[in-house]
């Protein structure tokens, strides 16, 4: 449910892992190449520049739609459920030690299966009229993070962790995907920020 929490969670406590796992393997010892040089200042020329007149003042900002009571309903038990999936993750997350080979492999394998249980509970909510084609999506994005985990199940146990974070940033587009939706049907507390992932 917590998609950013759980993932960002579980890459953050992998990349211990990654250092038993080689960190030249995934360049993280590297130098740094040169930084860019910046491209030369443009000049505005603000003597021609005229404001826009607009054709009729803003009378008060758009509102969000009314809710029904159901998707009313529906937000209140997917926050609560985002809520308790947040202390679900920490708990699992802190139990977990990344740092040897078979840690992470334990640890993961318990991300992957916690994350499984939490789409199926979250799934199990329903769909209210007027959010079914939204929760549709979430439906597919929550089939696409799930086959991601897989491939980085499979990374993780060759011991590529290059392949692992290069899915590990594949899911997290498809994590902000979800948080952005969910966000916008109202369940605030299912949009769950990068900062706050570990407060």
């Amino acid at each position: 449910m917590l998609r950013i929490l759980l993932y960002v969670a579980a890459v953050v406590a992998f990349f211990g892992g990654a250092i038993v796992y080689g960190g030249n393997a995934i360049g993280a010892w590297d130098p740094l190449p040169p930084a860019p040089t910046p491209p030369p200042a443009v000049k505005i020329d603000r003597s021609k520049a005229k404001p826009a007149k607009s054709s009729k003042p803003s009378s008060s900002p758009a509102r969000e739609p009314r809710k029904t009571p159901a998707q009313e309903a529906w937000v209140k038990r997917a926050d609560a459920l985002c809520g308790e999936s947040k202390v679900e993750v920490q708990a699992l997350v802190a139990q977990g030690n990344p740092s040897t080979p078979a840690g992470a492999l334990d640890l993961f394998a318990r991300v992957k299966k916690l994350n499984a249980e939490l789409n199926d509970r979250f799934l199990a909510l329903g769909a209210p009229a007027g959010y079914k084609d939204d929760l549709a999506e979430v439906r597919a994005l929550f089939a696409k993070e799930e086959r991601y985990f897989d491939a980085m199940s499979r990374a993780l146990q060759k011991h590529d962790m290059k392949t692992f974070y290069a899915l590990s940033d594949r899911v997290t587009d498809v994590a902000l995907d979800e948080t952005d939706i969910l966000a916008s049907l109202g369940a605030y507390g299912c949009d769950i920020s990068l900062s706050s992932a570990f407060g």
